[in-house]
């Protein structure tokens, strides 16, 4: 396996800082010449999951550290979320049943991880040591 080169980000566990990130990976999506479609997709994922992190890990309280690695190879983007706050278990998460033709039918909430798995190709959770860590990895046309 090829070496992958790593960006680091950290932000404190405020909403307001959760854009950043996002504007982080567009411009790294944007430098490696990723499509517009494919580049708002993985912007929209990793959103999400800081996102839950801030408000669900976190309770949405201020003054916690949210890190995220972005791992460049040749072939696929990966994306690690860690933080120390309240851990989820994805398998407990049901599935959602909505009729995407009816808006009436989209649920106001919870929309979070069918995002991730519809638009990743592969996610992982898990804790270690009392750190949660969100592994999203999207391969990548060839270029």
């Amino acid at each position: 396996m090829e070496a992958a080169s790593t960006i680091r980000l950290t932000i404190e566990s405020k909403i307001e800082n959760v854009a950043l990130v996002g504007s982080a990976v567009r411009g790294i999506a944007d430098m490696l010449s990723i499509d517009t479609v494919s580049s708002y997709h993985l912007e929209l994922c990793v959103v999400e999951a800081v996102t839950n992190v801030t408000k669900h890990a976190y309770d949405s309280e201020a003054g916690h550290s949210v890190e995220v690695d972005i791992l460049l190879h040749r072939d696929r983007m990966t994306f690690r979320v860690y933080d120390n706050g309240k851990s989820i278990d994805l398998s407990k998460i049901e599935p959602l049943r909505f009729d995407p033709q009816k808006v009436e039918t989209l649920p106001e909430r919870g929309m979070g991880v069918f995002i991730l798995k519809t638009l990743m190709d592969e996610i992982r959770y898990e804790t270690k040591k009392g750190r949660n860590i969100l592994t999203m990895i999207k391969y990548l046309e060839k270029r």
